[in-house]
């Protein structure tokens, strides 16, 4: 389930199920960029916007391809969790990573066999409100149809 895989991390790269990611400083720090924090800052990333952004990607950042996920042999090639932090990176990160991967890749196997799934109207615009989680504005519509022969 290499390629699966690899859609999924793409998925969560575009659109994290975490934003915006605020910390509070807990002591005077300085960042790698030499940026000065002080106890009590709040420092906010956003997996967001770094899912998109070409310096770190390159040019093809805003497009769904999980091919960018894979080596020459069709293999999964993990990335540095501090380049994707979908599931954070280095003492925090989520420690649920990997259980989450095996539900996300046993409900989409599940569900992709029986059903076929269509946007309702593929017309109209879906919109992102950034909360503290992401959300679709008006919800996502779909039909489900079961696939024949299942």
């Amino acid at each position: 389930m290499q390629y699966l895989h690899a859609a999924l991390t793409e998925t969560i790269m575009l659109y994290p199920a975490v934003p915006v990611d605020p910390k509070i400083c807990f002591s005077d720090d300085t960042l790698p960029d030499g940026f000065s924090v002080k106890k009590g800052d709040m420092v906010c990333y956003l997996p967001y916007a770094m899912g998109r952004t070409k310096f770190i990607w390159g040019d093809d950042a805003e497009e769904y391809k999980p091919e960018r996920w894979l080596d020459g042999d069709g293999f999964f090639r993990q990335e540095n969790p501090f380049k994707f932090t979908a599931f954070q990176a280095g003492q925090r990160i989520c420690l649920g990573k990997e259980f989450d991967y095996r539900q996300m890749k046993i409900f989409s196997a599940v569900l992709l066999h029986y059903f076929v799934f269509k946007l309702s109207d593929d017309k109209k615009a879906i919109n992102y409100r950034t909360m503290i989680n992401l959300h679709i504005n008006g919800g996502l519509h779909v039909r489900v149809f079961r696939r024949q022969g299942n």
